[in-house]
């Protein structure tokens, strides 16, 4: 699979008329009858949808988001964008092209690849894990290659001059620290339901530039490939190339000055 449609589509400028076009369609605001809404946030000049449904389900989407997932609710989104359609065939038809093209973070069904990274790193991408080329049923791994693999890294790490002090500056409890980046990769090549945080938020707040995620992924992959069969090395070092590219965008949203020079 291209790399583009991996992550997912990229997102697009505002028009100058106040709404915006996703996939050919026009979506306004205000709401001018049935049809379907686009939730988006701005990062930069560009617009990313984040959601996408059914008009009449908007307020009943954001009141769940807000009782079930508050921290996430707030700032969720830019703007809501509405598109009328009545006939409600062609609906279902533009609500399903629309998420299978652009894979919104909160969108579940109808999804046919990871969201865009600049997208995923501020929303967490609800279905990331669900797709072929994240975790493939040939890789073999278990419990204990991941617990391997967490532990023999951050000990490198720790002692690395580049991103040890970052680690040492704000993990306290290293026990701890351990067993949830374990659970996160458990879920992610296992399917368990143990870890079920965000991971972009701890990071806020920490002062990293590209440098540091530079050396983590080149440590990551070194670990990765020392530590797993070639086939689950491959997947972790994709999964955390990925998340590096997320979270660079999501913290630089109008990228770093260290990158452009």
């Amino acid at each position: 699979m291209a790399q583009a449609e991996a992550q997912g589509q990229s997102g697009l400028p505002a028009s100058g008329d106040g709404g915006v076009r996703f996939g050919g369609f026009a979506f306004a605001d205000p709401p001018q009858g049935p049809g379907l809404f686009a939730l988006t946030r701005r990062v930069g000049d560009r617009l990313f949808p984040v959601l996408i449904g059914e008009s009449d389900d908007v307020a009943a989407t954001l009141d769940a988001l807000r009782t079930e997932e508050p921290a996430l609710a707030r700032g969720l989104a830019d703007g809501a964008h509405f598109m009328t359609r009545d006939n409600a065939r062609m609906r279902r038809h533009i609500l399903r092209d629309l998420v299978g093209k652009y894979n919104p973070p909160l969108n579940v069904e109808g999804r046919t690849a990871r969201a865009a990274p600049e997208i995923a790193a501020l929303v967490p991408d609800r279905a990331e894990g669900d797709f072929p080329e994240a975790v493939s049923e040939d890789i073999e791994v278990s419990e204990a290659d991941l617990d391997r693999l967490v532990r023999v890294f951050y000990r490198r790490a720790r002692e690395d001059s580049v991103i040890g002090p970052v680690f040492d500056s704000h993990v306290s409890d290293w026990e701890n620290h351990l067993d949830l980046v374990q659970n996160f990769w458990s879920r992610a090549f296992l399917r368990t339901e143990r870890y079920k945080g965000a991971p972009f938020a701890p990071h806020l707040g920490l002062n990293l530039k590209p440098a540091h995620f530079d050396r983590w992924v080149a440590l990551f992959k070194e670990t990765a490939a020392a530590e797993l069969k070639p086939a689950a090395a491959r997947a972790a070092i994709a999964r955390a190339e990925h998340m590096s590219a997320a979270f660079q965008a999501g913290l630089y949203p109008l990228g770093h000055p260290e990158r452009a020079r």
